[in-house]
């Protein structure tokens, strides 16, 4: 036993002793933090490996509809140098997706092959990404459980495989939040620039990255107040993405970016609105818009595909909304709510299990969601028993953001920080941005934030429970703090005070 000579001596001591047993935990916490990111990164690797083995050299379990259109301007890059489809200068896809594979070495002896195991590298990093974003909002514990989701996402594990742009998009749309997170605590200009720079590299892989934008300068303008990081942001962006919508112009005329949103507008949003004020599906609605679209090119003599088209799609898309402006609000608000849907059902579709493109999504927006399921299972039991883990992964998942959203709401309202909207936003734009097109893997560029959120949720839940656990051993007026171990830290340490 110590006998200390005077009470400061004492105290001393016991701080002393109390650091190093607080430095002892730490480095043992930060030990087992290691550990078990190291556990659910090679989770995510084996997960995406074996899928990606099971599918090697499988087309039909490869491709999806749209991969054509990226593999066609990509052969023509890597072949010509030029960016064609059919020996026309393309416009409806941008150019970044298409220059990855061409990186990727697509047109060697393995084909896209290189590609997709770009894609499940480029994927498991993503989850240790999702880890350092939980790590750096709320907690490393968070950041765990958040990296942990992301490794069993199956709508993220489906898309690491798939000759798509979505896996590339959503791990440079998180660069690009990390930057700005780091942006909003340093403020230092190189990494706000190199967050521009990204999100850039971002909307060449999909344009649809162009929402972002405007979710940044907000952020900044609002909670940061200075309006030349808004500027700084926006004109680097916009130098950056310039060069494309000039090309376009100077060889064919068309004054845009990509015209996948005008396609969009006429054949799925236009669509909805026609099927909803007529009671039609939205299969017959984009049945009939297109008949009528061929026979206004005819009666114009327009070309198809030219920028005339191009401007004859949005046009007769306008004119369908305008017209009914609620029915759009309704419609593509309900219909951006099916990218959370679970994903299980590309999984079955991938392993032949079920069969996909016969018109599920337009039962799905003029039936709803249980006649769909119907439609798509029908007598199989088999496929719907398999897609009962990843239904049950979908709501504990919402469930656990929901408990962390609530917390917050209830604690701060909604006074956040710059962070927290800039993650709220992004969460918001991206999930009520598909419109009729939304599937669930139109979720993939906010699932790490959707994750950050559930594993935030989780972490909140046993963190609770935890001390309500501590609170029922307490020991009362002697406790040092609500831990039983630190209530009896002054017998552990066997100190007498003596004066």
């Amino acid at each position: 036993m110590i006998r200390a000579k005077s009470d400061e001596e004492a105290i001393l001591y016991a701080c002393e002793v109390h650091a190093a047993l607080q430095y002892k935990g730490q480095m043992r916490k930060r030990r087992f933090e290691r550990h078990h990111l190291l556990l659910i990164l090679a989770l995510a690797l084996a997960s995406r490996g074996a899928l990606l083995a099971t599918i090697w050299g499988t087309d039909s379990a490869s491709l999806a509809p749209d991969s054509p259109t990226y593999l066609a301007p990509a052969l023509s890059l890597a072949t010509e140098g030029s960016f064609k489809t059919d020996q026309q200068p393309e416009i409806l896809r941008s150019p970044g997706y298409p220059a990855f594979l061409v990186a990727c070495g697509f047109t060697g002896p393995l084909g896209y092959g290189i590609t997709q195991i770009v894609q499940v590298l480029l994927d498991v990093l993503l989850v240790y990404l999702t880890f350092v974003l939980g790590a750096r909002l709320v907690s490393p514990a968070a950041g765990l459980w958040a990296a942990g989701f992301q490794a069993c996402s199956l709508v993220a594990t489906l898309s690491s495989v798939k000759v798509l742009s979505d896996g590339l998009f959503a791990f440079l749309i998180t660069v690009a939040i990390l930057l700005l997170l780091r942006y909003l605590e340093e403020v230092k200009l190189r990494l706000l620039i190199t967050a521009a720079a990204v999100t850039a590299a971002a909307t060449y892989v999909r344009p649809v990255g162009f929402i972002f934008v405007p979710i940044v300068a907000l952020v900044l303008l609002l909670r940061q107040r200075r309006i030349a990081s808004v500027a700084g942001f926006v004109l680097v962006f916009a130098g950056l993405v310039a060069p494309w919508f000039t090309r376009n112009y100077l060889a064919v005329g068309y004054a845009g970016f990509s015209s996948v949103g005008d396609y969009n507008l006429l054949f799925y949003e236009a669509a909805g609105v026609w099927a909803k004020s007529r009671g039609l599906s939205t299969r017959q609605a984009r049945q009939e818009l297109d008949t009528m679209y061929r026979h206004n090119l005819e009666a114009e003599k327009i070309e198809p595909k030219s920028p005339r088209a191009i401007h004859l799609e949005r046009e007769m898309g306008r004119a369908i909304i305008l017209s009914h402006p609620t029915t759009f609000l309704r419609v593509h608000s309900t219909t951006s709510l099916n990218s959370l849907l679970p994903a299980g059902t590309g999984l079955l579709e991938m392993l032949g299990v079920t069969s996909g493109n016969r018109g599920t999504l337009s039962v799905l927006h003029t039936a709803g969601l249980w006649t769909a399921t119907k439609y798509y299972f029908g007598s199989n039991i088999t496929a719907v028993l398999l897609i009962v883990p990843d239904v049950i992964f979908l709501l504990t998942q919402y469930l656990a953001c929901l408990a962390y959203a609530f917390s917050q709401l209830g604690s701060r309202g909604l006074n956040w920080s710059p962070a927290g909207w800039l993650v709220v936003l992004t969460i918001l734009a991206f999930v009520l941005v598909g419109g009729p097109a939304a599937v669930p893997r139109f979720r993939l560029p906010v699932e790490p934030l959707l994750n950050l959120a559930a594993g935030a949720g989780v972490a909140m839940l046993l963190k609770r429970r935890k001390l309500i656990r501590k609170n029922q051993t307490d020991t009362g007026p002697n406790a040092w703090t609500h831990s039983p171990k630190a209530a009896v830290l002054p017998e552990m340490l066997a100190v007498r005070l003596v004066k």
